[in-house]
């Protein structure tokens, strides 16, 4: 495990040039499709192993990118250069792994080519979730940037920085479903929703991980990136005229949340005149609401793993399997959040973590639940008193992430790690 870490940056190159080389061939070999201008939909295809649903999506991907690459010859020559991009990137993870001399220029690649894979993600998301998927694009430019240039902004905010970035990713998460929902009527099928929201977020995890290796590579070539400095900035002639932007400035806004925190829980007490007892901590909490909203969860993935494992079914009735791939995705979640919150309570580190943990969470249940109520679809994930219920378990945990102290030091250490 510790190599694997060691060697991720060479990992992550040699995952995204498969990708794009398996991406590659499958186009080549779906070729006439493209040409063809019936093609539309898939929904006829019949499904018998795990084999026919990947070709599933990789049609729906097809059927995706196929308004990108235009009339003959232009799919062929798509599919070539995502063919040789690919065998670029298993020359790139060999020098990264045998050599340090390209560093420098390697870091540079690989931003650039995060920057590239954020931008293609945006023009495909457009196609399928219109005018919202520029909020997305707000949010990777945002993450993008803080990612780049971190070390320009003091670690003990943050928790503050995390939380503006999360919001901007619940709000374009927010839009975009409510789109992609709005257009089920459209023509817009349960596998097309379950096959673009799992492009688009394999793109954006291929572009993070491009990012995270041109910093990596960046900060290990000789002129290192400079840490924080904590210092205050002295005052001569010459600097009393420049204007010196200070970003730290806006990130302090936790301590007004605290002030807030405790007054409202003084005044509770205080009301009630009863205390808090000694041995209880916010982990306690966190950790019973956490279980009870793993094991309802757990409950709906077990009803829809049922039907799902009886074998031969249909794309026309996808809506079991769209509900059992996103009932998987948030079991792991919450089991993960489960596991932060005890390593947080023995170790005190992970904040963050379990900060963006809940936080995606909540954003599920509570978008569902908007969903279920408002619009009238059928692919609820949970049965509505559950979604209730979750939302009622969850959104106290957020609050408690929110409104809580962080240890900063440990979750910089986790990050340095």
């Amino acid at each position: 495990m510790l190599r694997w870490i060691q060697r991720s940056e060479v990992y992550i190159s040699m995952t995204i040039g498969f990708f794009f080389i398996l991406l590659g061939v499958f186009i080549l070999f779906n070729i006439d499709l493209l040409h063809d201008d019936s093609f539309e939909s898939v929904g006829d295809l019949e499904i018998e192993s795990v084999l026919d649903l990947l070709n599933t999506f990789f049609l729906e991907v097809l059927f995706v990118i196929s308004n990108l690459f235009g009339p003959a010859p232009f799919p062929l020559i798509g599919a070539i250069v995502l063919i040789l991009f690919g065998l670029v990137m298993m020359k790139v993870a060999q020098l990264v792994l045998h050599t340090t001399k390209h560093d420098r220029l390697l870091s540079i690649f690989f931003i650039v080519l995060a920057s590239l894979l954020f931008i293609a993600t945006t023009i495909l998301m457009y196609q399928v979730y219109g005018w919202t998927a520029f909020f997305f694009t707000l949010a990777f430019l945002l993450h993008m940037l803080y990612y780049i240039y971190q070390h320009y902004f003091d670690p003990r905010h943050r928790k503050e920085q995390y939380m503006i970035l999360l919001f901007f990713y619940g709000l374009a998460y927010f839009l975009t479903q409510i789109s992609v929902y709005s257009s089920l009527d459209n023509g817009l099928t349960p596998i097309d929703v379950l096959s673009f929201n799992i492009f688009f977020g394999t793109f954006w995890l291929f572009a993070f991980g491009a990012l995270w290796v041109g910093v990596f590579l960046r900060s290990s070539v000789n002129e290192s990136v400079p840490e924080y400095e904590t210092q205050e900035i002295k005052i001569s002639r010459r600097s009393k005229h420049e204007r010196r932007i200070n970003p730290n400035q806006y990130f302090k806004f936790s301590s007004q949340l605290s002030d807030f925190r405790n007054t409202v829980l003084n005044g509770v007490l205080n009301f009630f005149e009863v205390g808090i007892p000694k041995w209880l901590r916010a982990n306690h909490i966190e950790i019973a609401l956490g279980l009870m909203a793993f094991l309802i969860i757990l409950i709906e993935f077990s009803n829809r793993h049922g039907v799902i494992t009886e074998g031969y079914f249909r794309l026309d009735n996808m809506n079991y399997m769209y509900q059992w791939v996103n009932l998987a995705f948030i079991l792991l979640i919450s089991l993960l959040y489960l596991l932060v919150t005890v390593l947080n309570l023995f170790q005190n580190r992970y904040y963050v973590r379990q900060m963006v943990l809940i936080t995606i969470l909540w954003l599920v249940v509570t978008v569902n639940l908007f969903v279920t109520l408002m619009m009238d679809v059928e692919l609820s994930l949970f049965i509505l008193p559950f979604n209730v219920l979750l939302v009622v378990l969850t959104t106290p945990l957020l609050l408690f992430s929110i409104f809580k102290d962080f240890n900063t030091e440990g979750d910089t250490q986790d990050e340095r790690d």
